[in-house]
């Protein structure tokens, strides 16, 4: 890849109406709660060839897991809804149209009550607290 593909402008487009075919699984996490684990599909925009920003679009099935990303993501969500449960006690409710910025090493449950979907950017490599 050339540093000017590095510059190009990333479009994911029109990422709520993506068919469940263009997703690719990614896992099935443990249910904190005991319950039916979700399914995770993730579709790559950009991927940086170091590997320290990575972008595209993100779906969850409804269910609880915990957070995997412990690095700086900012996430766009586009459909569903979901109650996010910080390890530090903040309580997060996030529905379609909703954004939010994740300090790197945040810690939590994820509760996905409609199947729920975002972009995100993650940067990796943050230092930690």
């Amino acid at each position: 890849m050339t540093d000017d593909n590095l510059m190009a402008i990333n479009h994911i487009k029109a990422p709520a109406s993506l068919g469940a075919d263009t997703l690719i699984p990614v896992g099935s996490p443990d249910n904190p709660a005991g319950g039916k684990r979700v399914q995770l599909f993730k579709k790559d925009g950009f991927v940086a060839p170091d590997g320290t920003i990575q972008t595209g679009t993100w779906e969850s099935t409804p269910g609880q897991f915990r957070r995997a990303v412990m690095d700086a993501e900012f996430s766009h969500f586009i459909a569903g809804r979901a109650t996010f449960l910080a390890d530090d006690g903040q309580k997060v409710e996030f529905a379609a149209g909703d954004a939010a910025f994740f300090p790197p090493h945040t810690h939590g449950t994820w509760i996905v009550h409609e199947t729920l979907r975002k972009t995100y950017v993650v940067w990796r490599n943050a230092p930690a607290p």
